[in-house]
């Protein structure tokens, strides 16, 4: 078997960061229109969901890619403490239809258990992978 044969090890990695006051809506625009190409041409797939305070991201696809890109997001101006919840091996794509899916939510009623879960998230100072299963669940 010769390594162009071997199938690479993907990852799905989950981090959460807190959104600068600058990153406005059409910023999060510019993010997803950069994103969309730059994923596809990589092959990551993934969603961002945000809200006024927190940015909480999804990526997958070959783990030396995904980290090279968490690496540049940390690195990213509109966005600060940024912290890694979940880094681990998948055999199968959550959000495959999706170079990058993005969804904000918004202060509405509908939204209040999932603004409470993203703030208990944001100022935990752990997070279990079944808090992250429920995100994964309403964004699919």
């Amino acid at each position: 078997m010769t390594i162009s044969t071997i199938e690479k090890a993907e990852i799905q990695l989950v981090y959460i960061s807190e959104r600068c006051a600058g990153t406005n809506d059409a910023a999060i625009a510019k993010i997803k229109l950069r994103a969309e190409h730059n994923n596809h041409r990589r092959n990551i797939t993934g969603v961002l969901l945000y809200s006024e305070r927190y940015f909480l991201q999804y990526l997958e696809g070959e783990a030396a890619v995904v980290d090279a890109l968490y690496a540049s997001i940390c690195r990213d101006s509109r966005h600060t403490n940024a912290r890694l919840l979940l880094r681990k091996p998948i055999t199968q794509r959550d959000f495959s239809r999706w170079s990058l899916g993005v969804k904000k939510l918004l202060d509405i009623e509908e939204n209040q258990d999932l603004l409470a879960v993203l703030n208990m998230i944001g100022e935990a100072s752990n997070v279990s992978e079944s808090q992250l299963e429920w995100f994964k669940l309403t964004l699919k």
